[in-house]
């Protein structure tokens, strides 16, 4: 399950589940693009991954909601690298449990822009790439919560990871035809900044405890990896058996 000699892009690779996802390439021998707006994060992620796989990442301070500083990052980008091989589109935001007619128009439009958009923006540009070589692997983190309408989180989050459920279906029959795998990862709770607010309930979770990011990081790379060769379309649950299909 190697990955020697892949470039793979991840978005908000410089903390969290982002974070684990880059160290787990790392350690497969993929060489890590990671855009992310915080440049302190990003500083941590480089010292921590570079210090275990030298040269193994690199961070970029570019807002995936920008569809023009994207769409310039890959212009600049592709001097350097002739290939892209994996694209894990990771970067979101949250908000907690509030009532619907509440969430302001506002917020909606913050949260779709990272949480839908910027997946958006970064598939326009991979997409013409992965075509061209008839190869690619992507995965689009979404969340326990597009498959069960939430329990800790806000509608317009929820609508937001819902949305790439579709995409990912969307695209695999799409390009299925050009040997690309396209997937999603739907994490339950994860401890992370995002859920440290949330007053989770171990009781309700089958295997009693609350995923590492590693645990999502293992997921994606079998995606990324040929193990999964004949998987697409699929979204693969990393929950504790809080939601069984």
């Amino acid at each position: 399950m190697g990955l020697e000699g892949k470039i793979a892009i991840v978005t908000g690779g410089n903390r969290g589940i982002g974070l684990a996802i880059a160290e787990r390439l790392a350690a497969e021998g993929a060489r890590i693009l990671s855009l992310g707006r915080n440049k302190q994060d990003n500083e941590r992620a480089l010292q921590e991954i570079n210090g275990k796989y030298p040269e193994a990442l690199k961070c970029y301070a570019v807002d995936v909601a920008d569809e023009r500083a994207v769409a310039d990052w890959f212009r600049d980008i592709s001097t350097e690298y002739e290939q892209v091989d994996i694209l894990v589109n990771n970067a979101g935001i949250c908000n907690l449990t509030a009532p619907f007619a509440e969430i302001s128009s506002e917020q909606w439009t913050k949260t779709f822009d990272v949480n839908f958009y910027g997946v958006v923006h970064l598939l326009q540009q991979v997409i013409p790439i992965f075509k061209r070589q008839k190869s690619g692997k992507i995965v689009n983190v979404a969340s326990l919560a597009a498959e069960v309408g939430g329990i800790a989180t806000a509608g317009d989050y929820v609508g937001s990871k819902a949305a790439l459920l579709g995409i990912t279906k969307s695209l695999a029959r799409e390009l299925g035809p050009y040997n690309i795998n396209v997937n999603a990862v739907a994490p339950g709770f994860v401890c992370t900044r995002m859920t440290e607010e949330m007053n989770i309930n171990l009781e309700s979770i089958p295997l009693r405890r609350i995923a590492e990011p590693r645990d999502i990081a293992n997921a994606v790379h079998f995606l990324v990896s040929e193990e999964s060769r004949c998987i697409t379309g699929t979204t693969l649950d990393v929950n504790g058996g809080l939601f069984m299909k």
